[in-house]
């Protein structure tokens, strides 16, 4: 249910124009304006709504999770789940700097639009409290759950932008977590 939440999350950011492609509320736009977003923050136009609202919710999305596998690799009962994901957090660091290279590129700011959200594929700020208490078999059970919604959630998002976005590199990366996270959804089953 919470995939389908984001799905509909993300096309619907993308078919209002993107947040990311708007001004600011507080930036009045004149009646007449052909487009805001070449004015306000000047987007490259290479990136369309898709491609932006995609990076904005990436990014956040990642750098939880990096703290969300530091814990696993730090307080898994299982040494196989502490490796797995010390091996998950090295391609998510990497892939969240391929990230902001994106929104460097795309001249979009610095900003996360869904700060406090209860979001598909991400833990709450309790839950990862929660989480950090828990040991044992408890825990590894509740990381892996996790875990799985958010590269499940990763594969869903990642999906519409070959066909959706307009950025190449987008496209590739894109491609490359769809691929990446089917293969780490593999090593996780095994894991149970």
């Amino acid at each position: 249910m919470k995939a389908l939440a984001c799905v509909v999350l993300l096309a619907s950011v993308t078919a209002c124009g993107s947040s990311a492609a708007s001004p600011p509320p507080s930036t009045p736009t004149p009646a007449g304006t052909p487009s805001a977003t070449a004015s306000v923050w000047d987007i490259d136009p290479s990136f369309n709504a898709t491609d932006l609202a995609w990076i904005e919710l990436m990014i956040p999305m990642d750098e939880q999770l990096l703290r969300v596998l530091e814990l696993g690799r730090k307080q898994a009962a299982d040494p196989a789940v502490r490796e797995f994901a010390g091996r998950v957090a090295a391609g998510h660091r990497a892939e969240v700097a391929r990230f902001v290279a994106l929104r460097t590129r795309s001249r979009l700011p610095v900003r996360n639009p869904h700060q406090g959200h209860d979001m598909p594929g991400m833990m709450t700020e309790p839950e990862i409290v929660a989480l950090g208490k828990s040991t044992g078999a408890a825990f590894d059970q509740v990381f892996l759950e996790n875990l799985e919604e958010h590269l499940e959630q990763s594969i869903v998002l990642a999906r519409s932008i070959p066909k959706d976005g307009k950025d190449p590199e987008g496209k590739k990366l894109a491609t490359a977590i769809t691929t990446t996270r089917a293969a780490q959804l593999k090593e996780l089953a095994a894991l149970r």
